[in-house]
């Protein structure tokens, strides 16, 4: 939740050329306010839960438990859907299955297939922990299955939220439906459910082979080959390993980047699906301290945040802010310590004036009477303690208006750089 600083709007002065915004949107609010009478959403933060379900949702549904059977042992793992029929995972869950192998994968939407093996590469880690370690699977998929494919986004950096979806044995062993597979029986196997761990990105750790993400996601034994997703559920790494240092006691998880995942799928005739405004970048060579395609493909200068695309335009997302939410027209971003929240967005006029734009707004989020200040009309509003300025002007283009809004410690340096950057 944003820490609520009690900021007085009215001495609040306007902190960016409004016209000079083309794009954006604030997720908490925002959408709520266009949309809440189609969507019957009664709140922003009613809202916010929806979206947090529909992720998770789409998880579900994505990642697959993976059993490798062969000779009478069994080797789990996790894996997910990267396009119809074909599931990405860590070569290591099935890289040693002999000729008589079997593979199978399931979750609680789609019942026991069998799977082949496409292809896969497994690089010595013993002096560089970012080795590639990919297997690409093929599966027949149920018929009338509707299948959900996770998009990809390179964007990934020091203290960004992410989540990690997978099969940890530690907690599939304790549920009733592994029985069967605890007694070796992988006939009619039932599917465990799929468990999810949130933490941040510590860092971005770059080798001779390449880049791992190292993050405080807790992953164990049977999560190897699950995605690491933002919180919009787009992958942006695989996790694949864990290190331990017994002497302190200290833990390390790693993921391989969503950029090396996408090389190799494209190398094995798999177009991963890209997440709005991500595009792939040229490979380069995998040594030295470049390492691979996803450090090249970093678009900051040291020191500067993260430049994004908004149509035409672009917003910088200070350094140690996250993307909360965006679109086309849309971004949200949060400071680290969730003090502040900045979000932008243009939409329609719809013929009407930005006076009665803003009292619309305004009733619908019961704030106070919006105030006229150098062509813009501004009001604030309260939910759950939480003070929210809003700011509604003119954009360039004549039919439509943009909508600023700051959540929290309006104060926050980031606040400022943020809405200076937009042009």
């Amino acid at each position: 939740m944003i820490k609520n600083t009690g900021f007085n709007y009215f001495n609040f002065r306007p902190f960016v050329s409004i016209r000079s915004i083309r794009s954006a949107v604030f997720f908490l609010a925002l959408v709520w306010a266009f949309a809440s009478a189609a969507s019957g959403a009664e709140s922003p933060r009613a809202e916010f839960k929806e979206r947090r379900r529909a992720v998770a949702a789409s998880m579900e549904a994505a990642t697959v438990w993976i059993v490798a059977e062969d000779d009478d042992e069994l080797t789990t793992g996790s894996g997910f859907i990267v396009a119809d029929g074909f599931i990405a995972t860590n070569a290591h869950v099935v890289d040693e299955l002999g000729e008589d192998g079997v593979i199978y994968v399931l979750n609680e939407r789609i019942p026991m297939r069998k799977a082949k093996i496409v292809n896969f590469i497994h690089e010595d880690k013993s002096e560089a922990i970012s080795g590639r370690d990919f297997a690409l699977l093929r599966f027949d998929p149920p018929e009338g299955a509707e299948l959900s494919v996770l998009l990809f986004n390179f964007d990934v950096q020091k203290m960004d939220r992410v989540s990690a979806w997978g099969y940890p044995a530690m907690v599939t062993q304790f549920d009733a439906s592994t029985e069967r597979l605890r007694e070796g029986d992988t006939r009619n196997l039932k599917p465990a459910p799929v468990v999810y761990t949130e933490g941040t990105v510590n860092t971005i750790v770059r080798d001779k082979a390449g880049a791992s993400i190292l993050h405080s996601a807790s992953i164990a034994g049977g999560n190897s080959g699950g995605p690491l997703v933002n919180n919009r559920g787009e992958v942006v790494g695989m996790n694949t390993w864990g290190y331990k240092e017994e002497d302190e006691g200290a833990f390390l998880n790693g993921a391989q980047t969503a950029s090396e995942l996408a090389f190799f799928l494209i190398d094995n005739g798999v177009t991963p699906r890209l997440a709005p405004g991500q595009q792939m970048a040229a490979r380069t060579e995998r040594t030295g301290e470049i390492g691979s395609a996803f450090a090249a493909r970093r678009q900051e200068k040291e020191g500067e945040g993260r430049e994004r695309k908004l149509g035409d335009y672009s917003v910088v997302i200070p350094r140690g802010w996250s993307v909360l939410d965006e679109g086309e027209n849309m971004i949200l971003a949060g400071s680290d310590d969730n003090a502040a929240v900045v979000g932008i967005m243009t939409a329609d006029r719809d013929g009407r004036s930005l006076a009665r734009i803003a009292r619309d707004l305004s009733k619908e989020f019961d704030g106070g009477e919006p105030e006229l200040d150098d062509d813009v009309y501004m009001f604030a509003f309260s939910d759950d303690g939480v003070d929210t300025l809003v700011c509604v002007g003119e954009a360039d283009d004549d039919d439509k208006y943009v909508m600023v809004f700051v959540s929290g410690d309006g104060d926050d340096p980031g606040v400022q750089a943020m809405l200076n950057s937009v042009n």
